[in-house]
């Protein structure tokens, strides 16, 4: 009965994606353009993440259609980005490359906006007409590889994953974190739970800090049924997180399949009360379900009560 527990409960999970692209300013590539007070200053509140500012500086330069046109659309592009406006975004971004086709940070941002607009197949050719020209913009790769996911094709995903981080570029310890953490989300969703467990375990190395990495690693170690080593991780995301309610949930289940009932009741119930305070009316029902189906399913053994 417990292990029905489990395996009906962990449908109500889902993967933590890390969804997190990489977005550049545009310069002019020339050294003989006009001096653009407006042009500059925008680039100076994109650095400084006042947006809307930047668009109305970019915005001047746009009409005054001189030579820094497109990198003042590229460039609106990426502060529009940065507000979720996508529609906008993407229109700015198709405007700089009809001006400037070899425009690279124009196809990566418009590939940003398309993802979020889930046009994924225009996404993608963003991001191939990049690669074609630049074939080692581990950028490129990474956002096909999120794109891929998307579609479903995890496989694909994985390839480009591997292509960025075999690219010549020097990765920083972010970026190696994103790549190797997407990375294991496709193994999971491949069910190939030791290379899931492996690339977690690599991002945690880079990052010990990172609870979602915890997590997803418990939830491998889980399906894996190694359960000790489970509990070991949802414990750790609690300890970098005590509001990490999912984790409790998932910490709960696997103490009851332990035997750990008192541990089991104790995170139930701390899920329970998380879930009230957030108003978070669909994970309270299902907590409760939860809570009445391990009441039933230890009543022989232990008695407490739900509340």
């Amino acid at each position: 009965m417990m292990s029905n527990l489990v395996k009906d409960f962990f449908k109500f999970l889902v993967l933590i994606a890390a969804i997190l692209f990489c977005l550049g300013f545009s310069s002019p590539s020339s050294e003989n353009l006009p001096v653009s007070p407006n042009f500059y200053q925008g680039i100076y509140y994109l650095k400084q993440q006042n947006y809307q500012d930047a668009i109305v500086e970019f915005t001047e330069v746009i009409n005054n259609k001189n030579e820094l046109l497109a990198s003042a659309y590229s460039n609106r592009c990426l502060a529009y980005l940065q507000l979720n406006n996508n529609q906008a975004a993407k229109q700015d971004c198709e405007q700089a490359l009809e001006i400037n086709s070899d425009n690279i940070e124009a196809y990566l941002n418009k590939g940003l906006a398309d993802y979020r607009l889930e046009n994924y197949p225009q996404s993608l050719a963003a991001y191939q007409t990049v690669i074609k020209s630049h074939n080692h913009d581990y950028r490129a790769y990474y956002n096909m590889g999120l794109v891929y996911s998307k579609l479903g094709d995890y496989q694909q995903a994985l390839h480009s994953y591997r292509q960025a981080l075999q690219s010549d570029h020097q990765h920083s310890v972010d970026d190696k974190t994103l790549i190797y953490y997407d990375q294991a989300l496709a193994y999971l969703k491949l069910e190939d739970f030791d290379k899931a467990i492996a690339n977690l375990t690599h991002v945690l190395i880079l990052d010990p800090k990172d609870e979602q990495a915890y997590y997803q690693r418990g939830y491998a170690y889980q399906k894996s049924g190694n359960y000790q080593a489970a509990l070991q991780d949802f414990s750790e995301a609690i300890t970098l997180n005590p509001e990490f309610t999912i984790a409790y949930i998932n910490r709960g289940i696997i103490a009851g399949t332990l035997g750990y009932i008192d541990m089991a009741w104790e995170n139930f119930k701390i899920a329970l009360n998380q879930f009230q305070q957030q108003d978070n009316q669909i994970g309270y029902n299902k907590t409760l379900n939860l809570i009445r189906r391990f009441k039933q399913a230890t009543s022989r053994v232990y008695q407490t009560p739900i509340a």
